[in-house]
């Protein structure tokens, strides 16, 4: 998708998540509903649930990018380290193309820390993600998805509190390798 639509559809995301996180700061993510966030983000709940099959979908737009992207770049199943620099070259091309987003993902994660209920919807998402690639890349080392993405989680959680100046990209690379060193690999 191209051109305006895509431009529209990705306008209406951003809307959606910013009055997401508004919403869910303030009141809580157990007492937000679809339709509220619907609301404030100046869309029908009708079209809430086109762009969101959950509530929780509402905080994902910019994790299903990079989810997307690591999907269609490992086509087979591959080892931790193959699959690693293959996410940390998704990183450094969504940091390249997507450079307003970071903000985004610096937002909601500090909601996540913030909010038990909005963190436990989200890790049980990331728990189905996990084994649907581990599904899709059948044959891979059993530890290579979960391990490449706690990785990600916590080079995520690492570059999020950082002043400015690293990239995700790198801080991902380094927690790969601090990885491998405390697992002897």
């Amino acid at each position: 998708m191209t051109g305006v639509r895509a431009q529209n559809r990705r306008a209406t995301e951003c809307a959606v998540e910013d009055a997401a996180v508004a919403l869910v700061g303030a009141r809580g993510f157990d007492v937000v509903t679809g339709a509220e966030i619907a609301t404030a983000a100046g869309i029908t709940e009708r079209t809430f649930f086109r762009y969101c099959a959950s509530k929780v979908d509402a905080f994902l737009f910019v994790s299903r990018d990079v989810h997307d992207a690591v999907t269609a770049a490992v086509t087979a199943p591959v080892p931790f380290g193959a699959l690693t620099e293959v996410i940390a070259e998704v990183l450094v091309t969504f940091e390249r193309d997507h450079h307003d987003d970071l903000d985004r993902l610096v937002r909601v994660r500090a909601l996540l820390v913030a909010d038990p209920a909005l963190l436990s919807a989200v890790l049980e998402r990331d728990a189905a993600q996990t084994l649907e690639l581990q599904s899709a890349w059948q044959g891979a080392d059993r530890l290579a998805v979960p391990l490449a993405l706690l990785a990600l989680r916590a080079a995520f959680d690492e570059w999020a509190e950082r002043p400015a100046g690293e990239s995700l990209s790198a801080a991902f690379r380094r927690t790969c390798a601090a990885l491998r060193t405390a697992t002897g690999g």
